[in-house]
């Protein structure tokens, strides 16, 4: 993968995690995600990634009828995990809607704290913390995904899907996460199908100071 200036970043920072979040829902953020980490694994020996979905809607049940998400399981699988599925996500909704309206209907309560906590890893390890939809996407029964990432701290990654519109979400997905203080690690374009406008790779980084990185289509994205 073309992600040479990412481990550039990754080598001469050592951040202790990162946020991962996107311009939309179902742009492949899980995806990426899991393909940053299985370069990191590969480029880096002994490095351990600890993955966290705090919080997910839209989960599934299992033949036991137990609630699990499959971007969970895809993060486990490739971040090599040892952790328990449990730890990296303990907040399971089974509506297929935003986070905070799912809490909602469940007539519960979970806080932006709350997924701060279930975000902590183990010391010596990076965290790959991944939200839920968008940067200003309703998270918690208190705040949104940019307030989690503001609480974390983490360099940002984002992702864009590449289709019609997504200069637009970057650059304002972009300028919320400049004007909360957070720092953008890298912006990953990930093609959405092999028809994807290569040119809008071109035009982002001439419109940002950021990295940007393509990420090819793969038939199976997340």
């Amino acid at each position: 993968m073309p992600f040479s200036s990412f481990l550039h970043y990754f080598k001469t920072t050592q951040p202790g995690g990162f946020f991962i979040t996107g311009t939309d829902t179902d742009i492949g953020k899980t995806f990426v995600s899991c393909t940053i980490a299985q370069y990191l694994l590969k480029k880096q020996p002994g490095l351990v990634i600890s993955p966290r979905k705090p919080i997910a809607s839209g989960a599934l049940r299992d033949q036991n009828g137990e609630l699990y998400s499959e971007d969970a399981v895809q993060l486990h699988q490739a971040c090599e995990s040892q952790e328990s599925l449990q730890t990296v996500c303990p907040y399971l909704l089974e509506p297929a809607i935003s986070p905070a309206r799912a809490i909602a209907q469940a007539k519960q309560t979970i806080t932006i704290h709350d997924l701060a906590l279930a975000s902590e890893v183990p010391q010596q390890t990076v965290a790959f913390v991944e939200g839920a939809g968008g940067i200003y996407s309703p998270l918690a029964s208190d705040g949104l995904n940019i307030d989690l990432a503001k609480q974390l701290g983490y360099p940002v990654i984002l992702v864009v899907g590449n289709r019609l519109g997504c200069l637009n979400h970057a650059l304002l997905s972009i300028n919320a996460i400049e004007n909360a203080g957070l720092e953008i690690a890298h912006i990953f374009v990930n093609n959405l199908s092999d028809q994807s406008d290569l040119e809008n790779v071109t035009d982002l980084e001439s419109l940002t100071s950021h990295p940007v990185s393509l990420v090819p289509y793969q038939a199976q994205t997340s």
